[in-house]
């Protein structure tokens, strides 16, 4: 008689042990995301505060807009090739900022560096680096040349 009496159990114990498994499995997957994110954060925050240790350094002071520098950095991204460059460090005509320009893109966009240090010697090494724009075998993107137009048409 007790056998059969807990035959009916059999199936509700046979969940329980499949079940709790799975369960604790989800709490824990829940822990490890959590734990992700947070260590996701922790990095992004290391970042941005050895960008803005660089920034300090660079400028020899901590008071400046963070802010404003980062949004021209992730602006500067958008110019991924040499030629790009150029005709931007070439219109500006003053390098003085270039190092600044190049600490955002080392910490917004890595990958644009060489183009824009390319792009530094050859304005440095230009006599005049509006000849590198205005010069007449010079072939520059639609987008340089709405830029450059204006600068090439009063020099």
């Amino acid at each position: 008689m007790r056998a059969l009496a807990l035959r009916p159990l059999a199936p509700a114990a046979l969940l329980a042990v499949l079940l709790v498994p799975a369960l604790a499995a989800c709490g824990g997957g829940a822990d490890a995301t959590t734990e992700a994110s947070t260590a996701a954060s922790q990095a992004e925050d290391e970042a941005l505060a050895d960008w803005q240790s660089a920034l300090e350094d660079e400028l020899g002071t901590g008071t400046f807009d963070f802010a404003a520098l980062r949004q021209t950095a992730t602006a500067d991204c958008v110019r991924t090739d040499v030629g790009d460059w150029t005709v931007e460090l070439a219109l500006s005509g003053d390098l003085s900022t270039s190092s600044l320009t190049r600490i955002g893109l080392e910490h917004a966009c890595a990958d644009v560096v060489p183009a824009f240090d390319e792009a530094v010697t050859t304005v440095e090494q230009a006599a005049d680096p509006l000849d590198l724009v205005c010069g007449p075998d010079v072939e520059l993107s639609a987008e340089a040349a709405l830029s450059a137009d204006l600068v090439c048409a009063n020099r």
